[in-house]
């Protein structure tokens, strides 16, 4: 079991922290690939911080992954789970509402998809 949560921590923390990185330094270019309309990201003034909010959390996560020995691993893994349902139920909701562009709201849907499952299934063990 410890092995596995080994490949489970490590691979979802490093792509927390890459993705989070990436959006700490780039957040207009982030949302433009993750289909945000391109005159929003190149001109919301408000979106960069929220961005970079929404990074540093997920720097943090994947830190806090790559950190936990086994024993404490469950409690983690739980708080990693629902910061990510939560993150997916903001995705629909912004879709419903007309917010989201149907390729954003797939691509974080999946991004978010595959941190639960491997969470999941590290956490069901």
């Amino acid at each position: 079991m410890a092995g596995e949560w080994d490949v489970t921590r490590k691979g979802i923390g490093t792509l927390s922290i890459w993705l989070g990185t990436g959006a700490l330094f780039a957040p207009r270019a982030i949302t433009s690939v993750l289909g945000v309309d391109d005159t929003a990201a190149r001109t919301d003034r408000a979106l960069p911080l929220l961005v970079r909010l929404i990074a540093a959390r997920n720097i943090a996560m994947g830190a806090a992954l790559l950190v936990t020995p086994p024993p404490q691993a469950r409690r983690t893994t739980e708080v990693t789970l629902l910061l990510t349902l939560l993150d997916a139920a903001a995705v629909l909701v912004a879709r419903r509402g007309g917010d989201v562009a149907p390729r954003s709201a797939g691509l974080s849907l999946a991004v978010l998809g595959t941190t639960a499952a491997g969470t999941l299934r590290w956490h069901r063990r």
